[in-house]
């Protein structure tokens, strides 16, 4: 192939935006949909590693090939790591349905309260990628409103949650007003005793010692920041996993609690897909340059 055609090819892939990483995956895909709903602009495409893949503005969100190493880590983990019955979760976001998924996997997870502000990310999602949240579950209570909403009106009245995941976007359209000092406050507010908040992040390796893409893509802080300046929950845990089609393929989960207990142990055997005790304990061995970077001792 010519220097000119190779240049050609390379300008019908799709590049997921970069923000001022100056970098930035490339994909050769099919759009198969794109719409601009009252919040953002969601595009499906297809590749034919990948299969099809969710986008929101301009951040890949989730693979029908590797979705299911991102949902598995962010529930098992959590509801696994400590003893739990009775158990109360709170998704935020999620519309795509993988954390809803994992979650009504464990028996001992009694009601899920999950907030999607944009019913067409369900809706498209179903259409799209299959993931096959159950939203019929009785267990699940679905609102398709703003989550700060749901979370104010669960603080007022006196709800509390044992496990609460953070499955956001980019802090750039609709999860904006969810990376306040507020919305923390009163998120907080509603977490039991020895409950835990879930949060996740794209991580670089740089020059700085590492970047967040939260903070890099909104252009301020992201929750792990935010928390250690509020000290709102005074304990943060974090383990990792790689998800391939995530800008650096690294990919945190920050844990933060009022208790401080360490969820690095499972305390009970279960196998997914990608999950599963060995994995989970696994994860929390992080690299030097990461504990140094994030604090967390040598």
């Amino acid at each position: 192939m010519s220097r000119d055609a190779e240049s050609e090819a390379a300008l019908k892939w799709w590049h997921e935006r970069s923000d001022g990483m100056g970098i930035a995956p490339a994909l050769d895909v099919t759009l198969l949909h794109r719409e601009q709903s009252p919040y953002q602009l969601i595009e499906i495409y297809n590749h034919a590693k990948f299969g099809r893949i969710l986008v929101l503005d301009g951040y890949i969100q989730a693979s029908q090939t590797d979705e299911f190493i991102y949902h598995e880590m962010a529930v098992h983990v959590p509801l696994l790591g400590r003893e739990r019955r009775d158990t109360s979760v709170l998704i935020i976001g999620g519309g795509d349905g993988g954390i809803l998924r994992e979650t009504l996997k464990h028996d001992f997870v009694t009601h899920i309260t999950m907030a999607e502000i944009d019913a067409r990310v369900i809706d498209l999602s179903n259409e799209y990628l299959g993931v096959e949240g159950n939203y019929s579950d009785p267990r699940v209570t679905l609102f398709t409103e703003d989550a700060s909403k749901i979370v104010s009106k669960a603080k007022y009245a006196g709800h509390k949650f044992d496990v609460i995941i953070l499955d956001l976007t980019e802090p750039i359209g609709p999860s904006a007003g969810l990376f306040t000092e507020e919305f923390l406050t009163n998120l907080v507010a509603t977490l039991s005793s020895g409950g835990v908040i879930v949060d996740s992040d794209s991580i670089y390796l740089d020059m700085d010692g590492g970047s967040f893409l939260q903070e890099v893509s909104g252009g301020g802080e992201n929750l792990v920041s935010a928390m250690r300046r509020t000290g709102l929950l005074p304990h943060m845990e974090m383990y990792h996993t790689r998800i391939p089609l995530y800008p650096g393929a690294d990919f945190g989960f920050f844990l933060y609690s009022h208790d401080g207990v360490s969820l690095r142990n499972p305390v009970q055997d279960f196998t997914a897909k990608h999950y599963n005790s060995d994995i989970h304990q696994a994860a929390f061995a992080l690299p030097t340059w990461q504990r140094k970077w994030l604090g967390l001792g040598k």
